[in-house]
């Protein structure tokens, strides 16, 4: 008889798409499901977002605001799974526009995909260091009132965490599972448990609306005139709730049976940060009966002093909000390191400066550590901006929205532009029949926040409260659109085109 050769099927997927595996496949469909909504991360990701629906409008976007964004993100993320089961790569977004568009606007498309990407992952990745960080400094005032961080305190907090997360994202695949198994647990035990104490401490302390006000109650507190307005603009706190759930494709090289699990993590996460952040978001909003004193609070974080305000400040308030930021490094740490593996799948295909070494795969944990030094160490950058201006940072971070909402929407876009694109071939997980409205629903949605996401917060601009989204995604484009003209349509091929020559 003749010898049996093992075909392993995900790599021989992968290696018709242009690549090599290099990687080792240690994500299972529970392990994969857990990082996905260990990165959705509900409860601390709702927690650092209320500023922009309770303290916007009050408590009627936290109810209804949240339902009616929530259908459309879910077809966002639907036709993202379709196109994650079809092509399972860790370049993923920028992949898949390249091989949905049009063949005039091929590398173009993902030429332009591929750099929000990039912008993308270094600022929002700066934001979650900085929110965590903040969650810190929030922990520390609640056991000890009086403490007020310099800039320097806060940044050494703030670098603190981005070492540690950099020491996680290092690992093996299989062990950044087991890690997110750990989180996943923590964060879902810490969030059924402020479910139910919250709304017990905060009828036994009188500290609670009524259902009537829960469904119908605003307070516009932006100064725009037009409270449709402002209803409008709530909805990026579920833009943002729901967002990172693409972590999953770009770890498709490190999972296994990667077309039927990838799209289907995905889409499991969504739909259940849909359903408990709703419950979650009417808990909460029973429990705020004065928001004037959540938002004067010295936390500085909408949640954590709405549970400091409903259950007092003794030691169980103050363990719930310790799980509630060790959750949020969870967050941190997944987004991250889906952050790292853009890096290394652009590198990869020649596109970044040090392409060869970003693109190298540490022959031990299998992963791509010098990418993950190479974000980290943008990171720390981004960070030091902090000691000169507080305003200027939040300036880079509002860069990151824009970019984002533009990466999600090319390989949708691309895919219902080019609908007979006869090199599309279906994953095993497809909408059939509903594919192609779903597509044009997701859209249309995208479109539609983006004007949202770079909108002033408010009639009366400063340079702190102005919305700095169009001005460096303007940037952006200033810098490689003439790049790409000039010079890389020279040698820019396109995704998987390199990497096997």
């Amino acid at each position: 008889m003749g010898k049996v050769i093992n075909v392993d099927i995900d790599d021989e997927h992968l290696y018709a798409m242009g690549y090599e595996q290099h990687m080792k496949r240690g994500f299972t469909l529970w392990s994969m499901t857990a990082f996905c909504l260990t990165g959705l991360g509900l409860l601390p990701s709702l927690g650092g977002t209320l500023w922009y629906s309770l303290g916007y409008l009050g408590l009627l976007p936290m109810t209804w605001g949240w339902l009616a964004a929530s259908a459309f993100i879910l077809c966002v993320a639907f036709s993202l799974a379709e196109l994650s089961s079809s092509m399972p790569t860790a370049g993923g977004l920028y992949y898949w526009t390249y091989h949905t568009a049009p063949p005039k606007l091929k590398r173009i498309s993902c030429w332009i995909t591929a750099w929000c990407m990039v912008l993308s992952t270094s600022l929002s990745g700066g934001s979650f260091f900085r929110t965590q960080a903040d969650m810190i400094q929030a922990l520390v005032v609640m056991f000890h009132p009086d403490f007020a961080p310099t800039d320097w305190q806060a940044y050494l907090i703030y670098l603190g965490t981005v070492i540690a997360c950099a020491l996680v994202m290092i690992l093996p695949s299989r062990t950044l599972g087991h890690i997110s198994n750990v989180f996943v647990w923590l964060g879902t035990l810490t969030f059924f448990v402020i479910l139910i104490a919250l709304p017990v401490y905060a009828k036994k302390n009188d500290q609670h609306t009524t259902a009537r006000e829960i469904f119908t109650s605003s307070y516009n507190q932006t100064g725009w005139s037009s409270p449709g307005l402002v209803f409008l603009l709530t909805f990026l706190v579920p833009c943002w709730c729901i967002s990172g759930y693409d972590s999953t494709a770009h770890l498709a090289e490190e999972t296994e049976n990667a077309a039927v699990v990838v799209p289907k993590a995905m889409w499991i996460s969504c739909v259940s940060t849909v359903i408990l952040g709703y419950i979650f978001n009417v808990v909460l909003a029973y429990a705020s009966p004065d928001i004037d004193a959540i938002f004067e609070s010295p936390l500085g974080q909408p949640l954590g002093a709405i549970l400091q305000l409903s259950m007092g400040n003794g030691a169980f308030t103050k363990l719930l909000w310790l799980c509630t930021v060790l959750s949020n490094f969870g967050v941190v740490f997944v987004n991250n390191t889906a952050g790292t593996r853009i890096f290394f799948a652009y590198a990869r295909d020649g596109a970044l400066p040090f392409s060869a070494w970003l693109s190298h795969v540490n022959t031990v944990t299998k992963t791509p550590i010098n990418a993950t030094v190479a974000l980290s160490l943008v990171f720390a950058l981004i960070g030091l901006i902090s000691l000169g201006s507080s305003a200027a940072l939040q300036a880079f971070f509002s860069g990151a929205s824009l970019s984002g909402a533009v990466t999600y929407l090319m390989p949708v876009l691309m895919r219902c532009v080019y609908e007979n694109n006869p090199e599309y071939v279906p994953g095993p997980f497809n909408m059939g029949k509903w594919s192609k409205p779903v597509r044009w629903a997701a859209v249309a949605w995208t479109i539609f926040t983006l004007p949202l996401l770079g909108f002033p917060h408010s009639p009366h601009v400063t340079a702190r409260s102005f919305n700095w989204s169009p001005v460096f995604f303007g940037a952006l484009f200033l810098l490689v659109m003439p790049w790409y003209f000039l010079w890389a349509h020279k040698w820019f091929l396109g995704p998987g085109k390199r990497s096997l020559e």
